[in-house]
């Protein structure tokens, strides 16, 4: 794993180390669930089928109860369920097949759309639900690897001093003269950068990656260094963002079809993003912000951000005719 591949993992970049989506609500034709009138659910309530209209055990006022149920029910691998927690939800709520599963399912979702006014609001409660989800999963994951030692010190260079100096190098400073600085000789360096990799290379759980990190971010001294922090914190307590983007979505898709079609070219991205007065630094503190930025606003602006991608790949596609670029954008 390279360096950005290291800094994308720890600011939940990578695709492995995401959940799965929020499904989108929709009906036995696969058409987006409607919000249930009166006379429908009076109907279910009166008739006792239950086959239209079905809540079961579940109560629309506890949202995250429903969301966590939709998680094991339908996803599995780290953050879904097991065959063991699907059987305990369909007790728990009485679900007696998989069938009428689906209908109770369409029917909790029906009741929160009609409590938040929009599906798109009700799939962004569900998203940032879920990366509250994994964030706690994460924490629990440190302390596992705090508990276990891999978090102690190399050589007397703990892993945020590491990510500070790494950060610092990055940055332009010379490493000879942060090594004397910090009291470090190149031998002792060598031994901890080693040491850190091997650690980060080894933990599967992401939770070495994502305390390096923190620390390479919160020692940034790049122009977006800031916002990078506030995304950082914002995503640890699971919150909105209380900074408001640098840029917009288009700008940002921009600066990333650039580095796309000079990589394409066999040209150097990191000289493309020079162009255009960024470093790597700069990038990847922008990318932490504006990834965040993304993800609490993605089932909101779903179809604002579709055309959006369009119009830049559109763009680009002009600008750069015969090349073709791998830009991953997903909604």
């Amino acid at each position: 794993m390279g360096f950005l591949d290291k800094i994308k993992s720890a600011l939940g970049m990578n695709k492995g180390a995401d959940a799965p989506p929020p499904p989108a609500p929709h009906d036995h034709d696969g058409h987006p669930a409607a919000e249930p009138d009166d006379d429908d659910e009076a109907s279910a309530e009166g008739s006792g089928s239950g086959e239209q209209f079905d809540l079961a055990g579940f109560d629309p006022d506890d949202e995250e109860a429903f969301f966590e149920a939709v998680l094991h029910m339908e996803s599995d691998g780290q953050y879904g369920g097991t065959d063991e927690s699907r059987a305990e939800i369909m007790q728990r709520y009485g679900i007696r097949d998989r069938s009428h599963w689906q209908t109770v399912k369409d029917s909790v979702y029906a009741m929160l759309v009609r409590k938040h006014g929009s599906i798109e609001q009700v799939s962004q409660h569900e998203l940032n639900w879920r990366s509250g989800q994994m964030q706690q999963h994460m924490a629990g994951n440190q302390a596992k690897a705090a508990a276990s030692g891999e978090l102690n010190p190399v050589a007397g260079i703990s892993l945020e001093q590491w990510a500070a100096i790494n950060a610092a190098i990055v940055g332009g400073a010379s490493t000879e003269d942060l090594l004397k600085g910090a009291g470090i000789d190149k031998a002792r360096w060598d031994q901890a950068s080693a040491e850190w990799n091997a650690r980060m290379a080894r933990d599967t759980t992401f939770a070495i990656t994502t305390v390096y990190g923190n620390a390479f971010q919160a020692a940034s001294k790049g122009k977006y260094g800031d916002l990078a922090r506030e995304a950082a914190a914002a995503r640890a307590a699971n919150r909105e963002l209380e900074v408001p983007p640098p840029m917009s979505h288009e700008q940002y898709w921009e600066i990333m079809y650039e580095q796309s079609y000079a990589t394409k070219q066999g040209k150097d991205p990191v000289a493309a993003l020079k162009a255009m007065g960024l470093t790597i630094v700069d990038w990847t503190d922008l990318s932490t912000y504006m990834g965040y930025h993304f993800e609490r606003t993605s089932q909101l602006k779903h179809k604002e951000y579709e055309e959006i991608h369009k119009r830049v790949e559109a763009k680009f596609a002009a600008k750069y005719p015969g090349v073709k670029a791998d830009v991953d954008i997903s909604f």
